[in-house]
């Protein structure tokens, strides 16, 4: 039999009543901040919030206790906000300390009105828990603000329920595997096998490593940038141990160009010179309104230190809006560059603009390409495994024949390492790059979580490389296409003829999977 729990506060005695229901007054709930701060005041069975936020990523709101209460399948609750377009979050917190949430159960604090809310524990974690959810005991539940913005507010909150039995009410975390994109479970691309190269070396004095690009002018090294305030871009082998080059910005604020915020590096040609190309864009409170790519002439990697004083091309968005990115990509087939929207919970833009070098000062508008998926791919819906969508984009590259497309994001949003993932497209023809991504991608399989991984570039249609901008020496990844010779194609044709045709092209099928007759692996 299950047992109804009114909650209130924290720190009050409970009451047990023959109906199998608590009360609990809610005139000592404690306070819960991050960057932040909260007073409450309690009359006529409502608690009220004065919550106000100091950072960016600050929160604020109040707990009340719970008593090891295990198997909690439902929280019920009322709640008002003061008319601000500000989430409100609620959350049960285990033993352990870690925060579960339901995806689903963010609230608007635009509602003036009073408005009944039902929250599951969920399937996802803001403290990276290594366990499913089950039985585990809940010590609080916790509603905050979280703005995004340093910001203050009010909220109120009554008639809070708990409702809990034997067995739990959670599920199975979702399949990792299990990535929808347009409604439909993306197949895994086998192709590559994954290797450590190296790690970026703190000699290189690189602050959180968002971009990366293989050098076209002197092969065999790796372009790096800094995420924050640009200065200085560095060259290194794929060990990332010695700096081999470093170029200097020195003018950027005279020039007036966009120095903070770069996310993303990609190369590209254009009139048969080599550039190097820098998304100066990020913008995680979306409210600026200057985004540029900063652009200049690949330099040969000689050694030492070179300054430059790049160009940059200003655009803005065709809604008239302001958003955030962490994706830049260059297509030398049509010789246009892609900028996709890093977004929470929602789907990501792909955007295009044609390269010129010829913009001067002109601010050029963005054309809107397609979306990465549906909205409905995006909720974390903890009874089906097929809600898991792809969002929160942050690196992006097109190998230098305009053949293949990677596009990879990092989901800290679930806390899980399995939520991230590099989607793979292979270009059809001559079709554009905005078609190919309108199509299905794979995922590739070998790609594993990536701490705050950021940078994707290809080095040529069979290998390409992923870092990330975390502190320390975060490792250099090499991702390595597992082909079959020709050799060994052409003897297993004639040993053993085991040719398929499926959808009117030829493959070898082997004991190892199946080939294309130029011996890359397809399955």
């Amino acid at each position: 039999m299950k047992k109804i729990f009114f909650l209130t506060a924290a720190i009050c005695a409970v009451m047990t009543i023959s109906a199998s229901v608590v009360n609990v007054n809610l005139s000592s709930p404690s306070t819960t901040l991050d960057r932040g701060k909260a007073t409450t005041s309690f009359a006529d069975g409502v608690l009220t919030v004065n919550w106000e936020v100091t950072d960016a990523w600050g929160a604020a709101g109040v707990e009340f206790a719970l008593n090891n209460l295990s198997g909690v399948s439902a929280v019920s609750f009322e709640y008002q906000g003061d008319g601000a377009e500000i989430g409100l979050i609620p959350y049960l917190r285990d033993s352990e300390g870690n925060r579960w949430w339901d995806a689903e159960s963010w609230s608007s604090l635009a509602v003036t009105e009073w408005t009944e809310v039902i929250i599951t524990p969920g399937t996802c974690l803001w403290d990276g828990a290594t366990y499913k959810y089950g039985d585990q005991p809940f010590v609080k539940v916790g509603f905050i603000a979280n703005p995004a913005t340093a910001v203050s507010g009010v909220f109120k909150l009554r008639n809070i329920t708990i409702t809990y039995g034997e067995g739990g009410g959670g599920t199975e975390l979702p399949d990792p595997d299990s990535l929808v994109y347009n409604g439909v479970v993306l197949p895994h691309n086998t192709q590559f096998t994954r290797t450590q190269c190296g790690s970026v070396s703190e000699s290189l004095k690189l602050d959180e490593v968002s971009g990366i690009a293989c050098s076209r002018t002197t092969p065999g090294y790796l372009w790096m940038e800094s995420d924050n305030f640009g200065d200085y871009i560095i060259a290194t082998t794929e060990a990332g141990q010695q700096q081999a080059m470093k170029v200097n910005f020195p003018n950027l604020k005279t020039l007036g160009i966009r120095y903070w915020d770069w996310e993303d590096l990609c190369g590209g040609v254009y009139n048969d010179k080599n550039y190097l190309f820098i998304g100066a864009f990020g913008d995680n409170n979306e409210e600026d309104d200057f985004y540029s790519i900063v652009y200049f002439e690949e330099p040969a990697i000689t050694g030492g230190e070179i300054n430059v004083d790049p160009a940059q091309i200003h655009y803005v968005y065709p809604d008239g809006k302001s958003h955030n990115n962490e994706a830049l990509m260059y297509d030398n087939v049509e010789q246009v560059l892609y900028i996709i929207t890093k977004v929470y919970y929602n789907v990501c833009q792909v955007y295009s603009l044609p390269f010129r070098t010829d913009y001067g000062d002109a601010t050029q508008t963005l054309k809107h390409v397609c979306d990465l998926g549906v909205k409905s791919d995006i909720a974390l819906n903890p009874k089906n495994v097929q809600c898991l969508g792809f969002h929160l984009v942050t690196g992006a590259d097109i190998s230098a024949d305009g053949k293949y497309v990677l596009i990879k994001n990092h989901n800290n949003i679930s806390g899980y390492a399995e939520y991230s993932w590099v989607l793979y497209w292979e270009r059809q023809g001559n079709e554009s790059i905005a078609e190919t991504v309108k199509r299905q991608p794979e995922v590739i399989d070998c790609y594993e979580y990536e701490w705050q991984g950021e940078a994707i570039c290809w080095l040529d249609d069979n290998t390409f490389y992923t870092t990330s901008d975390s502190d320390g020496e975060p490792p250099i990844y090499k991702y390595t296409r597992n082909n079959l010779s020709i050799e060994n194609a052409k003897e297993n044709i004639s040993s053993h003829n085991r040719l398929v045709c499926i959808d009117n092209i030829i493959y070898l099928r082997t004991d190892n999977g199946i080939y294309t007759l130029d011996g890359r692996k397809v399955k």
